[in-house]
C-alpha cells in the first residue's frame, strides 16, 4: 500500500511520519530539516504487506505532477496537513492549487485531510470545527469549479502529543485496504457471538487498528486498547528473554494472550475484562467484553480459533 504526506512549511508532516512509524517521542520531532525532495519510508507491518509512506516537499506544485508519477501512480491516499496553529487562508490556497492537476492525473486517489495540532481542550475543538467547517466550504467550491464532485474526501483532528494520529492512520488504511469490508464483518460476527462490547484487529507495533465491530464508542475504546498495548509492549520488554526475541523477531507468537480487568464510570457494579490475543505475530485481537461472558473460555477459544483461521485466510498470511 502507497500513501503520499504533504501541506505547506512546517505543517508538521516530518513529524507525523516520526512518531507513527520510527516511534520517535513527539519533543523528538520538534527541530527536522526542511524536506526539500521526496522521501520514502517502507514499513513492514503484519509480515504480509508493506507500506510504502512518501513525504513530499511544500515546494510540490501543480507543476510536478508528472515528475511524481512514480510516486502517485501507485498511491491510494493522499494525506494533506494544514496547520491550525498558523492562518489556514495560504493553505487551503496551497492545497486548492494542487488538488485539481493531482486528481485529473489519478481520480482513485481518496484524500484525507489532516486538521494539524489540534489541542485537546473545549477551546481547541472549537477552533477545530470552525476551522473545518471554513475548509470543507472552501474544497467544496474548489470541487465544483474543477469538476470533481466526485472526489472522495476524509477529515481528521489530529496532534502528535495524543492517540488521535494514530486513529486518523487507522481510519486511512480501512479506506484503502481491500479487505477491510470482509475484516469488518468477521469482526462483527465475532463480537456478536461472543458477547463483546467492542473489538479491534490490531497491528500492535504501530497501534494501528485494520478493523472494528459497528458498535459505538470507538475514540473511547481505542484510547483504552492503545494504553493497554503499551502496558503489555513494556512488560514483554521486560521479561521476555532477547534470544528468542532476536531468532523469531517478536516476544510474541500465536498463542500469546494478555488480559486484565477494568471498571466501568458509568455502572461502579460493572466489571469489564479487556484482553489481548495474538492472531499473528504483529497482529492482534483487542476486545472488551463482560465478566461473565470471559468466564464461558471454551465457547470464547473456539470462536477466536475460527476467527482466527478466517483473518489469516482473508489476509492471505
Amino acid at each position: 500500500m502507497d500513501i503520499i504526506i504533504t501541506g505547506a512549511s512546517k505543517s508538521g508532516k516530518t513529524s507525523i511520519k516520526k512518531v507513527i512509524f520510527e516511534k520517535k517521542y513527539p519533543y523528538e520531532t520538534v527541530f527536522n530539516e526542511p524536506t526539500d525532495k521526496p522521501e520514502s519510508l517502507q514499513v513492514e507491518s503484519l509480515g504480509y504487506f508493506y507500506l510504502n509512506l512518501t513525504e513530499f516537499p511544500s515546494s510540490f506544485s501543480s507543476k510536478d505532477v508528472n515528475e511524481y508519477d512514480k510516486y502517485l501512480s501507485k498511491s491510494q491516499a493522499l494525506i494533506f496537513v494544514i496547520d491550525t496553529q498558523t492562518s489556514i487562508n495560504p493553505q487551503c490556497e496551497y492545497l486548492k492549487s494542487v488538488i485539481p492537476a493531482l486528481f485529473k492525473y489519478k481520480s482513485s486517489i481518496s484524500l484525507c485531510i489532516f486538521l494539524h495540532k489540534i489541542d485537546n481542550t473545549n477551546a481547541g475543538q472549537t477552533d477545530y470545527y470552525k476551522q473545518r467547517d471554513e475548509i470543507t466550504s472552501s474544497i467544496t467550491q474548489m470541487c465544483k469549479e474543477a469538476n470533481l464532485s466526485d472526489l472522495n474526501i476524509s477529515y481528521f483532528a489530529t496532534s502528535i502529543y495524543n492517540s488521535s494520529l494514530f486513529e486518523a492512520f487507522s481510519k486511512i488504511f480501512q479506506i484503502i485496504l481491500p479487505q477491510n469490508r470482509n475484516l469488518s464483518s468477521l469482526m462483527d460476527h465475532l463480537a456478536n457471538t461472543c458477547g463483546f462490547e467492542k473489538a479491534f484487529l490490531f497491528d500492535v507495533f504501530n497501534k494501528i487498528y485494520l478493523a472494528s465491530d459497528s458498535s459505538q464508542n470507538e475514540a473511547q475504546s481505542y484510547e483504552l486498547c492503545s494504553d493497554f498495548i503499551d502496558l503489555v509492549l513494556d512488560v514483554s520488554g521486560i521479561y521476555n528473554d532477547p534470544k528468542i526475541i532476536e531468532e523469531s523477531d517478536s516476544c510474541f507468537d500465536d498463542n500469546s494472550i494478555c488480559s486484565i480487568k477494568i471498571n466501568s464510570e458509568i455502572n461502579k457494579d460493572s466489571k469489564n475484562i479487556l484482553f489481548l490475543k495474538f492472531i499473528h505475530k504483529n497482529l492482534a485481537l483487542i476486545a472488551i467484553v463482560s465478566e461473565e461472558n470471559y468466564e464461558r473460555n471454551n465457547l470464547l477459544e473456539h470462536n477466536i480459533n475460527l476467527f482466527k483461521q478466517a483473518v489469516k485466510n482473508i489476509l492471505k498470511i
